[in-house]
């Protein structure tokens, strides 16, 4: 089995291949956030490097959010397109689940929060199932950081890209700063796909779309401006 994954979600984005259980990633480059302009640029070196033709992969799995409202649309229409061109399927992935997904067996439950702006936080919660596998608790929200941070309580393990920031005093929860932890990465993305690729899932191809949770700032401000029927 072959994929490649997408993660544009953040400020630092990668790409990886998943080849029969081993995973190779390559980082995006960081300085102006040029997701559009070396995609496709570190996908073919990635391939290059593996000696895999894109012909040959079996399919394009992409991490859809929440988080960068451009990054996501990059990395959205870049799976969509790839997986058009070759005739294989696409999976979307659940940005916050591809953190849990890494978290060490002997944590059964993880909070993932990442920045929605505004004082706001992404949260999503993951329980360990009867398989050993994170499933979401509930929808992922748009949360106050000043709620989320005040319904905490000891036992909780808080993980994600705002972890730090959200760090409580020593005997409060437990946020993690490991490096898995702080950044989205296509690592995370195809170790969670590649289970459910091997299951059978698959997502629609014409419906998939970034998961966006809220409309961008600017298209807040053009309803806003917008007459009134």
């Amino acid at each position: 089995m072959q994929l490649l994954a997408i993660e544009t979600s953040g400020l630092s984005g990668s790409v990886a291949l998943w080849r029969d259980g081993v995973v190779t990633e390559r980082s995006l480059a960081v300085e102006g956030r040029r997701h559009a302009q070396t995609l496709i640029a570190e996908l073919k070196a990635l391939l290059d490097d593996r000696g895999v033709a894109l012909k040959n992969i079996d399919g394009i799995v992409v991490s859809i959010g929440p988080g960068s409202f451009t990054g996501l649309r990059v990395g959205v229409v870049a799976a969509k397109t790839i997986a058009y061109a070759i005739g294989c399927g696409v999976l979307a992935v659940d940005t916050l689940a591809s953190f849990a997904e890494q978290a060490p067996a002997e944590w059964s439950r993880v909070s993932v929060i990442s920045d929605a702006q505004r004082g706001d936080l992404f949260v999503g919660e993951y329980r360990r199932d009867s398989h050993g596998h994170f499933e979401r608790l509930t929808p992922v929200r748009i949360i106050a950081g000043e709620t989320f941070h005040a319904g905490l309580i000891v036992t909780d393990i808080v993980l994600g890209p705002s972890a730090r920031r959200w760090e409580t005093v020593a005997d409060r929860p437990r946020f993690i700063h490991d490096a898995w932890s702080l950044q989205p990465s296509a690592t995370g993305v195809i170790t969670l796909a590649a289970r459910r690729w091997a299951a059978g899932d698959r997502s629609d191809l014409w419906t998939l779309a970034p998961f966006y949770l809220r409309p961008s700032a600017a298209e807040e401000k053009r309803a806003l401006s917008e007459p009134r029927p």
